[in-house]
């Protein structure tokens, strides 16, 4: 259902681009990438504003992942309702940042995310039942590692059920690590 953690389970390279609001994302998603990026973190956009270019992106190839600016529960909400297929949080330091990631993700009974309906492109399911666990079992859970703190806890945050993958912020770590941007 997710191509992207698919390849990734399959230990295949994933291959994406950023895309934004103004975007030809129906035209993106068909060109052979595996996700788009829309970055609301570094970019002057918020995450309502991405509902269009998504929704634009159902039944194509590539997934919509959302890097949200921060790890709270309103803003990743809105992403998933937008339809991400993906996640992306920002300054994940701790184990416990990561639970409270995962917890904002997961429909009961593995999280508390917020139910409004039947979001994003997910394919069919016996019952309603069965979405959420599709959604549960499928969405792509990324927190970032850009501090000396979240390389220190970097196998308690590994330990969290739920992530699928960390991505580095090289900017933030290297800027942490006493050499900007080498």
């Amino acid at each position: 259902m997710n191509v992207v953690k698919e390849l990734l389970l399959s230990g295949k390279t994933v291959i994406g681009a950023t895309a934004s609001p103004s975007s030809d994302t129906a035209m993106l998603a068909d060109s052979g990438l595996d996700f788009l990026l829309f970055d609301t973190q570094h970019a002057a956009v918020e995450v309502k504003q991405l509902s269009p270019p998504i929704q634009a992106m159902r039944g194509r190839k590539a997934a919509p992942v959302v890097r949200v600016s921060a790890n709270n529960a309103d803003l990743i909400c809105f992403a998933l309702d937008a339809g991400a297929r993906g996640i992306i949080v920002p300054m994940v330091n701790t184990a416990e940042q990561a639970a409270a990631m995962v917890r904002s993700c997961k429909y009961f009974p593995l999280g508390d995310r917020s139910n409004s309906g039947v979001r994003g492109d997910w394919g069919e399911s016996k019952d309603y039942r069965g979405y959420l666990d599709m959604v549960n079992d499928e969405l792509l859970i990324i927190p970032m590692i850009e501090t000396l703190e979240a390389i220190d806890n970097i196998d308690e945050i590994l330990s969290v059920p739920g992530i699928d993958v960390l991505l580095v912020g090289p900017s933030d770590l290297s800027i942490q690590l006493g050499v900007p941007l080498d």
